[in-house]
């Protein structure tokens, strides 16, 4: 069933004017609050150690901390805050949801035991559920719609950016303050250097707020709500599309399964397969995910307009539904390659094309949901593949080497997520482009 909706005049739909400078600029400054966001996402994968032998956590808590923790409140807080960005001061809330998470940053720091970090940890996934649905929301009302992915692909970039910035210093931070540690801090009548480090990340964050609050300017909350969709029309959206959209969330909850298992453990896959060490890991991986995850981003928008001029309004399909299949076919080979050059290499094209399908569903979201919905579409479908990649593609991975191939073959199961959930994805997407409506 083709999509019914209509090009949109409302304020967020497009700019009459000439993009300038400043809508630039806010997108720097987007950009450099995914950078923060992800960092304080990330690092806490590189402080387990030290957390473990000072607050005297399990395994298994630490892995609620690092997974659980983070995605309650995450998937739930992207669907309510997605609704309120579409209806009310989306500058406002993006800063508020910064502080929110820069906050609970520093509250990490300040944990007592397994209950209190855990807790933090949750506000920072509260906060964090914010950024994606409020940073594409004005983006795209600052863009016209056939000039948008370029600033998408920049925008994106950031979650590479801070996540390469994650893996290359965090232990160098962390060993830096052990040289000099531990510190007396207030609160804190002897502060280990992890705790530092998480008071130390929390500052970017606030100042980036003020920064938000007080430079990015947006359309009013009462311009978008006169052109905002009567009660009951998201419903109708969904139900009008039922077809189309039900193809495009399995085909990205697929992705995501294929996606999320892929980059939680390939790191490991490489030092248990390829036998590297875990700095010979963070010398090649880390500035692979920086140096590819950001070419994959910025390949987006020159990639399109070649797309656009073949396929016009369909071009966004052909997008994501050419990355994914792609990812398919390199996310196969790349644990099964036979030397370690190869498999490094192999981290680079997977990163690359992950990137790009990445950045593409935003596109693809701004393609085909109206302008007043796309907050709450965001948030849906960050909700989605944190529900489904993000709980379970590194469960199943982790299954199927306690059960099936043992702990050596973590390269055989990632292959194995890969030919089962790679051309499914890409299938999906396939069958959604030829239901996708001729016309923009």
């Amino acid at each position: 069933m083709a999509t019914t909706m209509q090009p949109s005049v409302a304020p967020d739909a497009a700019p009459a004017r000439e993009v300038g400078g400043y809508d630039w600029y806010v997108v720097a400054i987007l950009f450099s609050v995914s950078v923060l966001g992800y960092i304080d996402r990330v690092i806490l994968s590189f402080l387990v150690e030290a957390i473990k032998a000072d607050l005297s956590l399990t395994d298994a808590e630490l892995g609620a901390v690092t997974g659980m923790a983070f995605a309650v409140l995450y998937v739930f807080g992207g669907v309510f805050i997605g609704r309120m960005l579409d209806k009310g001061r989306r500058v406002t809330i993006l800063a508020a949801c910064i502080l929110v998470w820069s906050i609970a940053t520093a509250a990490s720091g300040f944990a007592t035991g397994f209950a209190t970090l855990f807790l933090a940890r949750m506000f920072v996934g509260v906060g964090e559920a914010g950024l994606n649905p409020a940073a594409i929301g004005i983006i795209s009302s600052r863009f016209p719609q056939d000039k948008v992915q370029k600033p998408i692909g920049l925008f994106t970039t950031g979650l590479y950016v801070g996540g390469g910035m994650a893996m290359m210093l965090g232990a160098h931070l962390l060993g830096k303050f052990s040289a000099g540690g531990p510190y007396d801090l207030p609160l804190i009548d002897t502060a280990e250097p992890w705790r530092v480090v998480f008071l130390l990340l929390a500052v970017p964050g606030l100042l980036v707020a003020l920064l938000v609050q007080g430079t990015v300017r947006d359309h009013s909350a009462a311009e978008r709500a006169a052109a905002a969709p009567a009660r009951g029309e998201a419903l109708a959206f969904a139900r009008e599309n039922r077809t189309l959209i039900t193809l495009l969330a399995l085909g990205i909850v697929s992705w995501s399964m294929n996606n999320y298992g892929l980059l939680n453990w390939y790191p490991a896959m490489l030092m248990r397969s390829y036998a590297m060490s875990p700095d010979m890991v963070a010398t090649s991986y880390g500035p692979a995910f920086l140096l590819a995850g950001i070419a994959g981003c910025l390949a987006v928008h020159p990639y399109h307009a070649w797309l656009r001029k073949r396929f016009g309004a369909k071009a966004a399909y052909w997008l994501t539904f050419t990355s994914m299949a792609v990812l398919s076919v390199t996310t196969i080979l790349g644990p099964i390659v036979p030397t370690v050059g190869l498999a490094v290499f192999m981290s680079y094209a997977n990163l690359f094309v992950s990137s790009m399908s990445v950045a593409s569903i935003f596109v693809l979201i701004v393609a085909v949901v109206p302008p007043t919905l796309r907050g709450l579409y965001t948030g849906l479908y960050m909700a989605l593949v944190n529900l489904t990649g993000g709980a379970f593609g590194s469960v199943l991975v982790g299954l199927m080497t306690d059960h099936v191939y043992g702990a050596n073959g973590l390269n055989l199961a990632l292959t194995t997520m890969a030919v089962v959930f790679g051309p499914l994805g890409a299938g999906l997407l396939y069958l959604a482009l030829k239901r996708a409506p001729e016309r923009a």
